[in-house]
């Protein structure tokens, strides 16, 4: 047996997704802001450098070339350092680095000279990994083509970051984690009501999410069905009950007969002429306990649906009424019952054995269960197929329907036409058993049940008269075995008559 998986657990895992996906969203977020915010700064240290800029370069304008390098040493100090370039790209002056020039680098090649010299002003910004800072420069160009350009060294993103938002940050997302933490633990309770409250034993009546309408519906339907399911069992061993109380009633009554006889005659207590008078008593009640045998036998083979029940072939209908019927007369004349006989030659394909059983079970039920001076009618016919004869109603409408409008004329094609016309020439046709009798009748509620294996109708007049329920049973499983079907209709106190309706044989025989 394999093992069994491990539940995974819903709530669980709607509050972990929850609060995972917040967790990422707040710390992308925070990040995203940050950035945004840097940038800003940037901008507007940018746009104040490149003001200080243009100013320099009004000042120095007006000093003489000479004296400009004197001025930015004098008047230009502070955090911001000051180079003056020439328009060459020398480095005149350099408020960071007042040593020999000589040693300076041409700055003619640097991006903010070459904007400044190009369109009047150049802002630029360069990262150092080895102060882990960055710096922003900006330039503008003199009247005799020099520049003079501005550079600020400011924190890098990281460094900002880390120097002067890590602990509101870090505060923001601590305070933004303890929030998630219990707005996802709320979320998921409230999904999670619906599911906690479901009712199992009445899946249709919960107020589930649409989603589960599917699975609670095969719930229900499953349900329903397992409820039928042990309502049909519950009957079956009912009905198995009254089968095998029946069955064991019926035995023991013969059995015991045929012991009592067999031991009178065995003790020599019989005298010499009530002998055959006794075995036969013992013949007939061990001809009884055949016929019961018999009969749980035949109906145990169809309802395994066995097909070789007994030896098929071409049968006569008519010819095994007939035979049922002289079978039956001697009981029919001691009931005080008439049995009539009406029939046609029809040849079906079948077992002869099982079909006069079917038919012997009909009239016999027909003659035990009438009263004295009734009557048992036995039919024999061949007759238009039921869905041949609604066909041909319908068709019969649909000639008929040509007042509703032309279209229902036109939906027949010719196809349909002509297999409607070889239809209504030749029309499929079935063999017909009917037994009526003059009986008390079925009852309209029994009428479904009355074909059941081991279900009686009166169970105190069938004791009396014999039956133990098997007959229709086996009846309705030898209709079914041969393609057929057995219909009844009933009324109380006006008898009953069943119709079994069976297929033609191909061919009849030539015998026949």
């Amino acid at each position: 047996m394999a093992p069994l998986k491990e539940a995974m657990s819903l709530s669980g895992r709607i509050f972990r997704s929850v609060l995972a996906f917040a967790l990422v969203g707040i710390v992308l977020f925070s990040v995203v802001i940050t950035g945004i915010f840097y940038i800003s700064l940037e901008h507007d240290a940018s746009a104040k450098l490149l003001a200080q800029a243009h100013r320099a370069a009004a000042v120095l304008d007006e000093e003489p070339v000479d004296a400009r390098p004197a001025v930015l040493a004098e008047q230009f100090d502070g955090a911001v350092r000051y180079t003056l370039i020439d328009a060459n790209g020398a480095v005149l002056f350099d408020s960071a680095a007042p040593a020999d020039g000589a040693s300076w680098e041409n700055h003619a090649d640097r991006p903010e000279v070459r904007a400044a010299l190009e369109s009047g002003e150049g802002a630029t910004s360069r990262h150092s990994t080895t102060l882990n800072a960055d710096t922003l420069y900006a330039a503008a160009p003199l009247s005799n083509g020099s520049v003079v350009r501005l550079a600020e060294t400011r924190a890098s993103l990281i460094a900002f970051f880390a120097t002067d938002l890590m602990m509101p940050v870090a505060l923001a997302l601590l305070a933004a984690v303890v929030l998630v933490l219990v707005l996802s633990r709320l979320l998921t309770r409230h999904l999670m009501r619906p599911l906690d409250n479901l009712d199992v034993s009445s899946p249709l009546d919960n107020a589930a999410y649409a989603e589960m309408q599917p699975l609670l519906e095969r719930i229900d339907s499953q349900q329903r069905t397992l409820r039928a399911q042990n309502e049909e069992l519950a009957r079956a061993e009912s009905l198995r009950r009254d089968f095998s109380a029946n069955v064991s009633h019926e035995m023991k009554t013969p059995l015991q007969v045929i012991s009592g006889y067999a031991e009178l005659m065995a003790n020599n207590m019989v005298p010499a002429e009530e002998v055959p008078r006794f075995a036969g008593l013992i013949y007939e009640e061990s001809q009884a306990m055949r016929a019961l045998i018999n009969d749980v036998l035949v109906l145990s083979r169809l309802d395994e649906s066995s097909g070789d029940i007994a030896q098929t072939g071409p049968v006569n209908l008519a010819a095994v009424a007939d035979h049922v019927v002289h079978r039956l007369a001697a009981p029919a004349h001691e009931a005080g019952v008439v049995v009539s006989l009406e029939t046609v030659p029809v040849w079906v394909e079948g077992s002869e054995l099982l079909l006069e059983q079917m038919i012997y079970n009909l009239v016999e039920n027909a003659v035990r269960y009438n009263h004295e001076g009734g009557a048992v009618q036995v039919q024999v016919t061949e007759e238009m197929a039921e869905g041949a004869a609604l066909m041909g109603e319908e068709g019969t409408a649909q000639g008929r329907s040509s007042a509703r409008g032309p279209e229902a004329g036109a939906a027949l094609g010719d196809g349909d036409a002509a297999v409607s016309a070889t239809a209504a020439a030749h029309p499929p046709r079935e063999a017909v058993v009917r037994v009526s009798d003059t009986g008390a009748g079925i009852p309209l509620e029994a009428q479904e049940k009355i074909f059941e294996r081991f279900y009686r109708l009166d169970k105190s007049r069938s004791k009396e008269t014999g039956g133990t329920g098997l007959g229709l049973a086996i009846v309705k499983h030898a209709a079914l075995y041969h393609g057929g079907e057995v219909s009844l209709e009933s009324e109380e106190g006006q008898g009953t008559t069943f119709t079994v309706r069976l297929p033609l044989a191909p061919e009849e025989p030539l015998s026949s």
